[in-house]
């Protein structure tokens, strides 16, 4: 079975729990928890005990409002817990979001997403050892004097996943991590001219050998045979994205700027079916695999084009968890081996 990637999303923990064994029983290769209602880290936690071969990824843990000292151990202990099964996929978070609902300041992201990774591998590969471990940057300044973790890590280094939808932070996740992860926006136009050759320039800034590194995206996905309802559903998680400008760059390839000036409008109306509405088929096309089962198979094949590893998303904005489910194990169904 190729491989391919589930994103955790339900109402409750235990449903949680069980979607992750599902994904596990149908052989994916992964499972991967986003960060906005809850913690990425906590949802992996609920799963440790009920999983014992499928990968566990963070997709994506916010980097900046948590100290490097905070994510590495963090880390350590769920990769312990896990056997060895975590990625740690770490993001920089929107500007808005981290200086408003966190009030951490943004900085200059790629700069510091870079400073970041470094500290937290310098952490887990060294804060068993004796000698005092320091870090001098621009946005960390970091000596652990006095301080030595007991113990060693179950393995010498996590592998790291950086995400991002800018060439510049695509650019830094092939010139400093072990991965990419893609944004549900990264379409296959997107994905091929520039996530690909912004990772082709960060290996060769790094020297690192492509087959070394893994290149994932997450994709809004929809197997059903009532593909109007999926389509509908696709609408609303796109119509959410269109209002964020972080996510701007390829709805503006696409020539879809006046339609998310449109949703943006609709958005802070509090007209949720209007932005859904103001959301185009090509738009559904564009970034959304909608269909009956063998033509979603067939989408996928062509993301493998580019990508090492598709990681599924059900569509999830604006819907009842229920309807989510539904697409998740369409998605199951769909994919499993």
């Amino acid at each position: 079975m190729e491989k391919i990637g589930l994103i955790l999303d339900a109402q409750k923990l235990g449903d949680i729990k069980e979607i992750a064994i599902s994904a596990e029983d149908a052989g994916f290769h992964s499972v991967w928890a986003t960060e906005l209602y809850r913690t990425s880290f906590q949802q992996l936690a609920a799963v440790v005990d009920s999983t014992s071969a499928i990968k566990l990824g963070t997709a994506v843990a916010l980097a900046f409002v948590r100290t490097p000292l905070n994510t590495a151990l963090t880390t350590l202990d769920l990769d312990e817990a896990s056997e060895g099964r975590l990625i740690l996929g770490l993001g920089s978070g929107a500007k808005r979001t981290n200086e408003l609902w966190h009030g951490i300041p943004h900085g200059k992201p790629v700069k510091r997403i870079t400073e970041c990774i470094e500290l937290i591998r310098l952490i887990i590969e060294r804060s068993h050892m004796n000698d005092t471990l320091s870090y001098e940057g621009e946005y960390y300044d970091v000596t652990l004097k006095g301080y030595r973790r007991a113990f060693p890590p179950l393995r010498p280094s996590v592998p790291i996943y950086l995400a991002g939808v800018g060439s510049g932070m695509t650019r830094a996740a092939g010139r400093v991590a072990d991965g990419y992860i893609g944004h549900v926006v990264c379409t296959l136009g997107y994905l091929r001219e520039v996530v690909v050759p912004s990772l082709k320039a960060g290996l060769g800034d790094s020297g690192k050998d492509r087959s070394a590194f893994t290149a994932a995206s997450i994709i809004t996905c929809a197997p059903s045979h009532d593909t109007k309802r999926a389509r509908e559903a696709a609408r609303k998680t796109i119509a959410f994205y269109a209002t964020v400008r972080t996510y701007e760059p390829p709805f503006k390839m696409h020539g879809f700027e006046r339609e998310c000036a449109l949703i943006r409008e609709a958005f802070f109306g509090g007209d949720v079916e209007g932005m859904a509405s103001l959301v185009s088929d090509d738009m559904v096309r564009a970034f959304a695999v909608v269909g009956t089962p063998d033509e979603c198979r067939k989408r996928i094949g062509d993301y493998r084009e580019f990508l090492d590893l598709p990681i599924l998303s059900a569509p999830h904005y604006f819907l009842d968890f229920e309807e989510v489910r539904d697409y998740q194990r369409a998605i199951l169904e769909t994919f499993g081996g």
